[in-house]
């Protein structure tokens, strides 16, 4: 059974209004449209947004054949993503930790931890600054090393950097690391830093709104497949949905592209050449 109606009503309970999983072609191209809005009083109180709904959907895949014991969260806000581990790994414990730099970023540790208390959730949320109180908040908080970390922090090459290698002494050698808004902040140069010096698997989860990115040890990839290939499209795939995208945004350039290549294809047939892919 699905968590998404208690996780809604965790929240609702607090008197938010909350909408995830909007279709962004519904709303001007809004590209936020997707994720979570937590809302009162007319307000959003959620200035980073929290995962996606499809996000969601994702975490309770992974989750319902992977089952880790720690869980560590960099970048709390409002708890949204934090209770979503919560609620998928009961047995588990969590710890998220947030810088407090966004508005109503305090309110939203308080909030989190008010949630976990409600609900009988293993989950702590506390303040803290990645790198630097990483490995104080590890040491206090577990007695194990972490062997699932959620890096949704501040968004650059540098800082996904600075949170893997803050965490990474304190990790098992099969812990997983999964990284939010990789695609939408084009954190592909920091991912493929990590991938080069921990010896990590990576791959691209571009089957999520915000193409989140899932680096892992070699052992754990055949438990790991049946949601990775769900949510990591096969590039041969991704290059069609690619050129029917062009397709769509130069329709124009794109008939007379298609008409002209058309008749030199037919060229190329007649002097024994393979058709060139039509746009």
């Amino acid at each position: 059974m699905s968590i998404v109606p208690r996780l809604f009503e965790l929240y609702r309970q607090r008197g938010f209004t909350v909408v995830s999983g909007l279709n962004p072609t519904h709303w001007r191209g809004l590209n936020s449209a997707p994720f979570t809005w937590l809302m009162r009083d007319g307000r959003s109180y959620t200035n980073g947004l929290g995962i996606a709904l499809q996000e969601v959907f994702f975490l309770e895949s992974l989750f319902s054949h992977y089952h880790p014991r720690r869980l560590f969260v960099i970048g709390n806000s409002f708890g949204w993503s934090a209770v979503t581990l919560a609620l998928l790994n009961p047995a588990a414990e969590i710890v998220a930790i947030d810088a407090g730099f966004d508005e109503y970023a305090s309110d939203g540790l308080d909030l989190t931890n008010a949630i976990a208390r409600a609900a009988g959730l293993k989950l702590t949320a506390v303040k803290g600054v990645s790198p630097q109180d990483v490995a104080g908040t590890l040491a206090r908080s577990f007695d194990q090393p972490v062997d699932f970390a959620f890096i949704d922090g501040y968004h650059s090459n540098e800082q996904i950097v600075l949170d893997f290698r803050a965490i990474r002494p304190h990790a098992s050698p099969d812990a997983v690391y999964l990284f939010h808004d990789a695609h939408e902040f084009d954190l592909y140069e920091g991912l493929a830093r990590i991938e080069a010096e921990s010896g990590l698997e990576l791959r691209r989860l571009l089957a999520t709104p915000s193409g989140m990115a899932v680096a892992y040890p070699a052992a754990l990839a055949a438990t790991l497949a049946p949601t990775l290939d769900v949510f990591a499209p096969d590039a041969a795939a991704l290059a069609m949905i690619s050129r029917a995208a062009w397709r769509h945004a130069h329709p124009t350039r794109a008939k007379y592209t298609r008409s002209a290549l058309k008749r030199l294809n037919t060229i190329r047939g007649w002097i024994g050449k393979p058709p060139l892919p039509l746009p």
